[in-house]
C-alpha cells in the first residue's frame, strides 16, 4: 500500500493484493482542502472564558464551542448546540435553563483553528489592499444598484481620503489587510473581507445594503477577521444600539465590547452573520438577569452561510481532522475471466 499527493488536495492510497493469479487494486481518494467555513456558525469559540449565557440571549445558527458552555438562566438556541466538553451547569440543573429548539451534544470532536491568516494578507497582497498602519474605513453602499459598493481609506479618524476603491472593480478580489490595527463602520454593497494582523475596531453600525434576513439573493457579504481582538468600540454612536451585518472572526483573541464592565447600558447589540473567537469575549455585565453595563445580545445567523462552500473572500476555513474520502475505485482481475 502506498500514498501519493495528487493535484487539487487530494491523497490517494492505493493498495494492491493477490493470490494464486487473481489480483484486487483498490484506491480510495482523500480529500484534505479546508473544505468547510467558519462562517458556517453563528457562534464558535475554543474557550468560554467563564463567561454566561443569560436569559434574554438568543441564537439563531449553528453554535460550537471547543471548551464548556456556562449558562444562567434562560437563553435560546434556534439550532443545534454542540461542544467538545459540556455544559457548566447541565441542561436543567441548576440555573441552566436554556432553550435548545434543536437539541445539544456535548463531547463532539474538536474544530482547530488555522495557525495564521496567511491565505487572506497574501491575497490582500496579491490582488486586494494591504496596508502597514493604522487604516480608518468608510464603506459605502453606493448607488442603490447592486454590487456598486465602495471603501474610503483614512489614516486617521476623520482625516482626508488617502485611497479609494470600488468593491465591483475586475481587479479588486475583495480582500483588505492592515499589518497593523483596522476601524471600520458603514453600509456594505458587494463581497468583502477586511482583515488585521492586530485588531478591528467597529466604529459605528456596519450593515449591509440588502439585509439577507429579509432577502436571501443580496450578494452583499462582509468578514472581519483580526489576529487579535474585534472591539464594538465603546464611543457615543454605539452606546445606542449597535448592529453589524459580518461573518466575525478572532484567531487569537475575542470579539467583545470595548470597556464593557464600565460603559453605560448601551441597548442591543444585534448581529447578522456570526461570531468565531479564540476565548469568548463579554459584551456587557448582569446581575442575574439584569444588564449592568454594556449590551444585551441578538445574534441572528446569515441564513445564507449554512452551505459551507459560502463565505465571504478568503474567509477562514477548516477540515476535520480525520481526512474525507473523496471517492472509491476497486479493480479486481481474475484470470480465468480476462
Amino acid at each position: 500500500a502506498r500514498m501519493d499527493s495528487l493535484a487539487g488536495g487530494k491523497l490517494r492510497l492505493r493498495t494492491v493484493s493477490g493470490y494464486h493469479g487473481y489480483t484486487d487494486t483498490v484506491e480510495v481518494y482523500f480529500n484534505t482542502q479546508r473544505v468547510n467555513s467558519f462562517s458556517m456558525f453563528a457562534w464558535m469559540t475554543n474557550s468560554e472564558g467563564g463567561v454566561w449565557w443569560i436569559t434574554g440571549d438568543t441564537v439563531w445558527g449553528r453554535v460550537h464551542s471547543n471548551g464548556a458552555l456556562n449558562v444562567n438562566g434562560r437563553p435560546t438556541f434556534y439550532e443545534k448546540v454542540t461542544t467538545a466538553r459540556q455544559f457548566t451547569p447541565r441542561p436543567g440543573v441548576g440555573t441552566n435553563k436554556a432553550i435548545f429548539k434543536q437539541g445539544y451534544e456535548t463531547g463532539v470532536a474538536r474544530i482547530n483553528f488555522p495557525n495564521d491568516l496567511s491565505e487572506l494578507a497574501n491575497a490582500a497582497l496579491a490582488g486586494g489592499r494591504r496596508y502597514t498602519t493604522n487604516v480608518y474605513l468608510t464603506l459605502s453602499g453606493g448607488s442603490g444598484a447592486s454590487g456598486d459598493g465602495k471603501v474610503y481609506v483614512r489614516s486617521s479618524s476623520g482625516g482626508p481620503i488617502v485611497d479609494s476603491m470600488s468593491i465591483d472593480d475586475p481587479g479588486f478580489n475583495g480582500a483588505i489587510w492592515s499589518t497593523q490595527s483596522v476601524y471600520v463602520e458603514g453600509k456594505v454593497d458587494g463581497k468583502l473581507t477586511i482583515g488585521a494582523a492586530k485588531d478591528i475596531h467597529i466604529t459605528n453600525d456596519i450593515t449591509y445594503e440588502v439585509n439577507p434576513l429579509n432577502d436571501v439573493t443580496t450578494d452583499d457579504m462582509l468578514g472581519l477577521v483580526a489576529d487579535a481582538k474585534v472591539f464594538v468600540d465603546n464611543n457615543a454612536a454605539n452606546n445606542d444600539n449597535c448592529e453589524v451585518h459580518a461573518s466575525i472572526f478572532s484567531r487569537n483573541g475575542s470579539f467583545t465590547a470595548e470597556n464593557y464592565s464600565s460603559r453605560p447600558v448601551s441597548g442591543t447589540l444585534k448581529i447578522v452573520g456570526g461570531i468565531v473567537q479564540d476565548t469568548r469575549g463579554a459584551v456587557g455585565t448582569f446581575g442575574g438577569s439584569t444588564i449592568i453595563s454594556g449590551f444585551s445580545k441578538r445574534y441572528y445567523y446569515d441564513p445564507r452561510l449554512a452551505d459551507a462552500q459560502v463565505r465571504p473572500p478568503f474567509y477562514p476555513g477548516f477540515y476535520t481532522q480525520t481526512l474525507t474520502i473523496a471517492n472509491w475505485w476497486e479493480n479486481v482481475r481474475i484470470p480465468e475471466y480476462f
